[in-house]
């Protein structure tokens, strides 16, 4: 274990948590209004207010992802990692990529602060299923939005709605696994204080 000081997490992950949770709920007044008579003006300014909100709870949980990963590093070692730190906001960006780089870097997040396992390698720890479950239905959920955009007007209220409610499952799943991972970061093992 590096000399170096776990630093604390709990404020970005709070603030992540919280945009993420509004986020969520600004797709679902989305697609709620879908299924009203609402002018194509409202829903298209409920539309760009969601995707602000969703831009900013973005920004913030990988803030959060980057300083649990230095911490991972802390309390593991950064050479286990698959991927550098640079792939924590790249690996966001590059299309295709972005379908399994943050979920890799993730796991590793997990299991690089799992301090019950200090002479386990890092890919010898076992995965989250809290962070594959997040992951799953984080893509799904997009990939169904994406879908709703595209698809014939009968159909775009039900699909969209289906993909609110699915970002709502994948917002929960964060705010637990957020919490977990800065959980995990926060103990002290019995000897270190």
């Amino acid at each position: 274990m590096s000399s170096e000081v776990v630093r604390p997490v709990r404020g970005i992950g709070t603030a992540a948590t919280g945009t993420i949770a509004f986020s969520a709920g600004t797709q679902v007044v989305s697609a709620a209004m879908l299924w009203t008579p609402v002018d194509v003006e409202s829903i298209l300014s409920a539309t760009w207010i969601a995707m602000f909100v969703q831009v900013v709870a973005g920004v913030l949980f990988i803030a959060w992802m980057r300083q649990a990963r230095l911490n991972s590093d802390v309390i593991t070692s950064r050479h286990q990692h698959r991927y550098t730190n640079m792939w924590i906001v790249v690996g966001w960006l590059i299309p295709f990529a972005n379908l399994f780089i943050p979920y890799a870097v993730m796991q590793d997040i997990w299991r690089g602060s799992d301090r019950t396992q200090p002479m386990v390698g890092l890919q010898k720890r076992p995965k989250s299923g809290l962070v594959t479950a997040w992951w799953i239905t984080y893509i799904s959920s997009n990939a169904l939005g994406v879908v709703a955009g595209r698809s014939a007007v009968d159909d775009m209220a039900l699909l969209y709605t289906v993909s609110a409610l699915g970002l709502v499952g994948a917002a929960v799943l964060a705010a637990r696994m957020i919490k977990r991972v800065t959980d995990m970061q926060e103990l002290v093992p019995v000897g270190e204080s």
